[in-house]
C-alpha cells in the first residue's frame, strides 16, 4: 500500500514537471511576442532577434523565480 503512494506521489511530480516546463516555454514565447510589437510601437524597427530572446529569456526567469519565492 506505501509503495503505491509512493508511485502516485511520483507520478504527480512527473505529470507537474512536464505541466510547468510547457508553461513556461509558452510564456517564454508570448514574452517574445510582446517584446517584438512593444519595440516595433517604441519604433524600433530592426530589433535583432538575439536582444529580444534575451530579454525575453531575464523576463520569463524573473517572472518564474519571483513566483517561486513568493510567500
Amino acid at each position: 500500500m506505501k509503495a503505491m503512494k509512493q508511485l502516485g506521489g511520483l507520478a504527480l511530480t512527473v505529470i507537474t514537471s512536464v505541466m510547468l516546463i510547457l508553461l513556461g516555454i509558452v510564456y517564454f514565447m508570448m514574452t517574445v511576442w510582446i517584446i517584438k510589437i512593444g519595440a516595433s510601437w517604441a519604433g524600433y524597427a530592426n530589433v535583432e532577434g538575439n536582444m529580444v530572446v534575451l530579454t525575453a529569456g531575464i523576463v520569463t526567469a524573473a517572472a518564474m523565480i519571483g513566483s517561486a519565492i513568493q510567500q
